[in-house]
């Protein structure tokens, strides 16, 4: 069952302008996405990719327990 929220901690992965990953972080704390956002930006190139991490309105997907990001509505301001 897909649920609207507003204010979700979402890490997000960009290139070449666009969205390309969006990750829901479980326990919903912004030291969490930091601390995701370096590990991942040590395994790629980061000339290629960008990494936000942020509060977003989306549409989260309950799958067998763990919360997946369906789509990213907007930005919170």
């Amino acid at each position: 069952m897909e649920t609207i929220l507003s204010g979700v901690i979402v890490l997000c992965m960009f290139y070449q302008g666009g969205i390309i990953e969006h990750t829901y972080i479980q326990d919903q704390k912004m030291s969490s996405c930091l601390k995701a956002k370096r590990t991942v930006e040590r395994s790629v190139n980061p000339q290629n990719v960008r990494m936000t991490c942020g509060e977003f309105k989306a549409v989260i997907e309950n799958d067998n327990g763990r919360m997946r990001v369906i789509k990213i509505i907007e930005a919170k301001k």
